[in-house]
């Protein structure tokens, strides 16, 4: 009896003893549970953000102002030395024509009016031509006469008069006048010279070219003054109003006619 009332006392106390490790480890795993969100919300909290960083504002990154890029070599072309070679000229006469144009002063009292800087005329963009027999005894003839003005030497004289202002061309025989065409000079910025000149030279084709233009075989070319000339003109046909670079522009059955009719040393009267 004694024994089992001894037992009974021993379970008894076990049983009220067995509870006393549970709450500690209930409230471990309490405080755990509510501890870890908590943690995490003051993690993440912008307050702690700005705590941590001392109140100071974020530095930017320095931003990159360049890039690599990968740039091919430029290639050096080799030049033909034979691009550079004198002209081929198909003379009918010999010896061959100088074809430099005469200094201003060997036309007397003519007063060209220069075209403005920078501006270019029709000018012989190569001197693959053709120039006619009567070329052979070119000269740079001079005269004596005044702008807008001209005396005839002989009675059948032949000369041409180019009136600016009515965008025409007489020829004449003395006084008397034989033919005349409709024609397109030059454009205000690319003005054609004014005074009294002589056919230097005479070309029946030839090539013209300058900045922004290229024009081949240009028939009938009879220059007056430098690089200024009568040519035959097929890029348009807007006769009457002025159209060139400074050269005058005739149609090519006009062209054709002059051409014929005039000779090198044939006075050229340029005027408005």
């Amino acid at each position: 009896m004694k024994t089992d009332s001894m037992r009974l006392s021993t379970k008894s106390l076990l049983a009220t003893r067995q509870p006393t490790w549970r709450i500690p480890t209930l409230l471990i795993i309490a405080i755990f549970v509510l501890a870890v969100p908590a943690v995490y919300f003051v993690l993440t909290s912008p307050v702690f953000a700005f705590v941590s960083s001392n109140g100071r504002s974020p530095v930017p990154a320095e931003e990159i102002h360049w890039a690599s890029v990968d740039i091919a070599k430029p290639m050096i072309a080799t030049i033909d030395a034979s691009v550079f070679a004198a002209p081929l000229i198909d003379s009918a006469a010999s010896p061959p024509l100088d074809t430099h144009s005469p200094p201003a002063s060997d036309f007397g009292e003519s007063v060209p009016t220069n075209p403005p800087d920078g501006s270019t005329t029709e000018t012989p963009g190569t001197l693959v031509m053709e120039i006619v027999d009567d070329a052979a005894i070119g000269q740079f003839a001079g005269t004596d006469n005044t702008q807008n003005q001209h005396s005839t030497e002989g009675k059948d004289e032949r000369w041409i008069d180019v009136n600016l202002s009515e965008q025409r061309v007489y020829v004449y025989e003395g006084d008397t006048l034989v033919n005349s065409f409709l024609a397109s000079t030059g454009l205000a910025v690319t003005p054609t010279v004014t005074g009294s000149f002589n056919i230097w030279i005479k070309v029946r084709i030839q090539d013209m070219f300058g900045p922004g233009y290229y024009l081949p075989d240009v028939p009938y070319v009879m220059y007056f003054y430098e690089d200024y000339g009568l040519h035959g003109t097929y890029w348009h046909d807007n006769f009457g109003t002025p159209m060139s670079r400074g050269c005058v522009n005739l149609t090519i059955d006009d062209a054709t006619w002059l051409f014929n009719w005039a000779s090198v040393g044939t006075v050229v009267n340029v005027h408005y």
